[in-house]
C-alpha cells in the first residue's frame, strides 16, 4: 500500500498491538518494547506493494512471529515458535523517513501505555468523570472520550487486550471494612484495601480459588496491573497462596458479606427486633431494679452520680454478659507482618446498591485488659447514641493513660496538648472526669472485663435459650452465603450474636421508649459507654 495509507493504518492498529504485547508480557516495560518492535515490522510490511486481503490476520501473524523472536531474545536457548514464514518487508535501506517513523511509533507506544492505561483506570475503577480525568492528566475532555471509546472497541482475530475484555462490568467495592483482634503499624482492612482493584481481586477468589490469570480475567484487568496488588494482599495475609506450583491458586480468607443479596434481610431484622423486645422486657428491668436497690450502684460512679448515665454503661456491660456460649474467633485471626493479628471483614456492594443509613450502627468492644503494662482495664463502645465517630482509630491508649494520670496526679501532670486532647474528646469537662469509673482491688483487675457482673446479674434459662436459638439461625442462614473454607470461622463469628454490640442501640431504643432510660445530655454523649476499671 502507499505510504499515506500505511501511515493511517498503523495508527489504527496501535492499540490492538499494545494489547497483544501486554497480554503476553506481564512486565510493562517489556510490553512497551515488544509493541514497538511489532509496530515497526507491521509498518514496514504495510509499505510492501499490493493490497492486503485480510489486514487483521496479517497483523496478527506478524505480531506472533515478532513475539516469538522477542522471547528468544530474552531467553536465549528457549524453544520458540518457527519464524521461517515471518512476513516482513525488506527495504533496501533504512532511510531517514523510515527511521523517523520508527521513532514516532516507539514514542506513540510509550504514550499509549501510560496515558490510555491511566484514563481507563481512572474512569472504570476510580469512578472519575471525564472532566476530572482531563484535569488530572492535563489533556482535553475530548481526548479522554476518545481513549475511552477506543478502549471499548472489540478486538479481532485473537489479538486480545485483557484490560478492555470486561471493562463493561460493574466493579464491586467494599463497605463497612473492619477487624476483630488488634491492628499493627499499618492499620486494618480499610488501610490495606486502598484501591478498588484490590477489592475486586479479593472478591474474585473468595468463593473459589483462582490462578493469577483467572483473577485477571475475572476482574477484567491486565495482568501487569494486578500482580503487585495481589502480592501485597498475600503478604498482608488477606489472601492465601494455596500451593507453590508454577501456576498457583489463590483464595481470600477474610469474611466478605455480599450486600447486594438482600434475601433474608427482613427476617434477620425481625429476629433482632424480637430479641431486643424480649431483652428490654425480661432481661434488663431486673438488672435495673437490683442496681437501684444497691446503695453503691454495683461500684459504678460518674460525674454528679447521675444514675441514668450509669445505666447506659450498665446496659453495655449487661450485653457483654450475654456471651453465654463458648466462642473464640481469635483462633482464626491472621498474624500480619506489621504486628497486627485479626480476622478481617468487609461488605461487598456495587453501583446498583443504594447507600443505606444504618440507624443501629455500632462498633465492637474496644478493650484494654489489665496487665503488667496497664494495671487498669478499659472498655468502650461507639454507637449511634454516642457522639463519637472515630471508633478504634480515635480510641487511643494514650487517652486513657493521660486520663488515669489526671485522676491520680491532677491537671498539672498533663501537658497543655494532653489536657486539650482529653477536653476535646469529652473525657474531661470543667476539670471533672466524665467516663464511668469502677474501683476494684488490684488483684481483681485482671479479667474483670469478663467477670464484673458475675455476682450481680443472672442470665435466665429463657434468655440463654434465646441466645442459643439466635446463634443457630444466624449461622445456618449465613453458612449458605459463604464458601466452605469460611464456615469454621463463621461458626465462631455467629456465636453469641445477642452478646455483640449490634444489640446495644436496639436495646437502648426500647428502654427509652419504655421510659426506663432518659435521653443523654450533649456532654454525656461524648463519654457514654466508656468504663474504666481502676485498681485501688
Amino acid at each position: 500500500m502507499d505510504k499515506k495509507t500505511a501511515d493511517k493504518k498503523i495508527f489504527e492498529y496501535r492499540d490492538r498491538i499494545f494489547g497483544f504485547a501486554l497480554e503476553r508480557q506481564r512486565n510493562i516495560d517489556q510490553a512497551q518494547e515488544l509493541a514497538s518492535d511489532i509496530m515497526y515490522e507491521v509498518y514496514r510490511a504495510f509499505l510492501k506493494p499490493g493490497d492486503i486481503a485480510n489486514p487483521d490476520g496479517y497483523v496478527y501473524r506478524i505480531s506472533r512471529n515478532v513475539w516469538s523472536k522477542f522471547v528468544h531474545k530474552l531467553e536465549t536457548g528457549r524453544r520458540f515458535e518457527d519464524i521461517s514464514n515471518m512476513e516482513l518487508a525488506s527495504p533496501d535501506e533504512n532511510n531517514d523517513d523510515e527511521l523517523e517513523m520508527q521513532a514516532l511509533l516507539r514514542r506513540e507506544i510509550g504514550y499509549l501505555s501510560q496515558r490510555q492505561r491511566a484514563v481507563i483506570y481512572m474512569h472504570y475503577y476510580d469512578k472519575l468523570p471525564v472532566a476530572g480525568i482531563a484535569q488530572k492528566l492535563g489533556i482535553s475532555a475530548g481526548t479522554v472520550k476518545w481513549h475511552l471509546s477506543d478502549a471499548r472497541e472489540k478486538l479481532k482475530e485473537g489479538i486480545e487486550m485483557n484490560i478492555t475484555k470486561d471493562l463493561e462490568i460493574n466493579p464491586i467495592y467494599f463497605t463497612n471494612m473492619g477487624h476483630s483482634g488488634y491492628v499493627g503499624s499499618k492499620g486494618d482492612t480499610a488501610d490495606m484495601f486502598d484501591s478498588v482493584i484490590k477489592m475486586n481481586i479479593a472478591w474474585a477468589c473468595y468463593h473459589e480459588p483462582k490462578t493469577f490469570e483467572e483473577i485477571c480475567r475475572e476482574i477484567g484487568v491486565a495482568q501487569a496491573y494486578v500482580g503487585d496488588q495481589l502480592a501485597a494482599l498475600v503478604n498482608a495475609g488477606y489472601i492465601d497462596k494455596l500451593d507453590n506450583s508454577k501456576n498457583p491458586k489463590y483464595r481470600t480468607n477474610m469474611i466478605l458479606e455480599d450486600e447486594r443479596d438482600t434475601s433474608g434481610e427482613e427476617e434477620a431484622e425481625k429476629r433482632f427486633d424480637e430479641a431486643a423486645d424480649l431483652l428490654a422486657e425480661k432481661y434488663i428491668p431486673p438488672i435495673f431494679e437490683a442496681f437501684d436497690k444497691d446503695p453503691g450502684h454495683f461500684g459504678m460512679s460518674c460525674d454528679g452520680d447521675d444514675v441514668n448515665f450509669l445505666k447506659y454503661s450498665l446496659v453495655m456491660l449487661a450485653i457483654r454478659k450475654l456471651r453465654v456460649n463458648s466462642s473464640d474467633v481469635s483462633k482464626f485471626a491472621v498474624e500480619r507482618p506489621d504486628g497486627g493479628k485479626f480476622v478481617s471483614f468487609a461488605g461487598v456492594a456495587d453501583s446498583s446498591c443504594k447507600e443505606r443509613e444504618n440507624k443501629y450502627w455500632a462498633c465492637g468492644d474496644m478493650t484494654r485488659d489489665a496487665g503488667e503494662d496497664l494495671p487498669d482495664a478499659i472498655v468502650s463502645v461507639d454507637c449511634c447514641y454516642a457522639d463519637r465517630q472515630g471508633r478504634w482509630r480515635d480510641n487511643l491508649g494514650t487517652d486513657w493513660e493521660w486520663l488515669i494520670r489526671f485522676i491520680e496526679k491532677g491537671k498539672d501532670s498533663l501537658s497543655p496538648e494532653e489536657y486539650k486532647r482529653l477536653v476535646d474528646k469529652g473525657y474531661l469537662y470543667e476539670d471533672r472526669v466524665q467516663p464511668v469509673i469502677v474501683r476494684t482491688d488490684k488483684d481483681k483487675c485482671s479479667g474483670i472485663l469478663y467477670t464484673y457482673l458475675d455476682d450481680k446479674v443472672e442470665v435466665s434459662d429463657e434468655i440463654k435459650a434465646l441466645c442459643k436459638k439466635t446463634d443457630a439461625e444466624f449461622y445456618a442462614f449465613n453458612r449458605s452465603r459463604h464458601p466452605a473454607h469460611m464456615h469454621p470461622v463463621l461458626k465462631e463469628w455467629y456465636t453469641n450474636v445477642l452478646g455483640s454490640m449490634t444489640m446495644l442501640p436496639r436495646l437502648i431504643e426500647r428502654l427509652l421508649e419504655k421510659g426506663l432510660l432518659s435521653p443523654l445530655t450533649d456532654i454525656q454523649k461524648k463519654s457514654v459507654f466508656s468504663v474504666m476499671f481502676l485498681a485501688k
